[in-house]
């Protein structure tokens, strides 16, 4: 086997490496996204249950002047998952848009190797190869930049993920103090429970999207980053022997 051919045989391993890792990339994005499905329905009976507590707060006169307190932070929180979701939504065009990216780089790498590869078979110009070179470098230096851009947008996701699970922790803490005020809520006890058990039931929702998406992240960023190193090293060899 000619040098030229080794070398082509290593650069389509190196690609389909790529290609590998960029589909488990994008897999595992779709998976977070996809925990996160429901996001705007809880985000909204969190706020209808918010207004039904502040109703029975009024109702309850001094003894709900906690509870509505408390479901004015819930307010907050909710406006808070709302915005979380607008961004995810621009995260996951981004996202898809550098996969999109991705895939077409990839394919074009391939047509390149072909086309060195039957170069080499035809012992054609060196000439011809050093343009077939250059270009693969100018494309790998492309993918390499995109390859940044999805690590980042990975990166982004990562802590919408965060944020997520700040609003479910404080979302705890509010539906465990309205269970306390509800000890001390005399005839009320019953309704202020009943809002507290609820947004408990919303919480633990939350959290099992919590845990499905950060599954799904981790996986991503670690695939991401290999995915980035192989692009990194490919690009330095083929300077290398620029």
């Amino acid at each position: 086997m000619t040098q030229h051919s080794e070398t082509t045989r290593t650069r389509t391993q190196r690609t389909d490496r790529i290609e590998a890792r960029a589909n488990g990339v994008l897999g595992d994005c779709r998976r977070a996204f996809h925990a996160f499905g429901d996001l705007d329905e809880l985000a909204e009976n969190l706020r209808i249950l918010s207004l039904n507590a502040e109703l029975a707060a009024g109702r309850a006169g001094d003894k709900g002047k906690a509870v509505r307190a408390l479901t004015q932070y819930t307010r907050e929180l909710v406006n808070r998952l709302a915005q979380i979701q607008g961004e995810m939504h621009s995260l996951r065009g981004r996202t898809f848009a550098f996969s999109s990216t991705i895939l077409w780089a990839l394919m074009q790498l391939n047509l390149f190797e072909r086309a060195c590869h039957l170069m080499d078979e035809d012992a054609g110009p060196r000439h011809s190869r050093d343009c077939g070179n250059r270009a693969f470098a100018d494309l790998m230096s492309m993918l390499v930049d995109t390859l940044d851009g999805m690590a980042n947008a990975v990166n982004d996701l990562a802590r919408r993920t965060h944020a997520v699970e700040e609003v479910v922790s404080q979302s705890d803490s509010i539906a465990t103090n309205i269970a306390i005020e509800a000890a001390a809520a005399g005839v009320h006890e019953k309704e202020f429970r009943t809002v507290s058990d609820t947004m408990r039931t919303y919480v633990d929702d939350l959290r099992q999207m919590i845990d499905e998406a950060s599954d799904a992240v981790r996986r991503a960023a670690e695939k991401g980053a290999a995915l980035r190193r192989i692009g990194l090293d490919a690009l330095d060899e083929l300077h290398r022997n620029s």
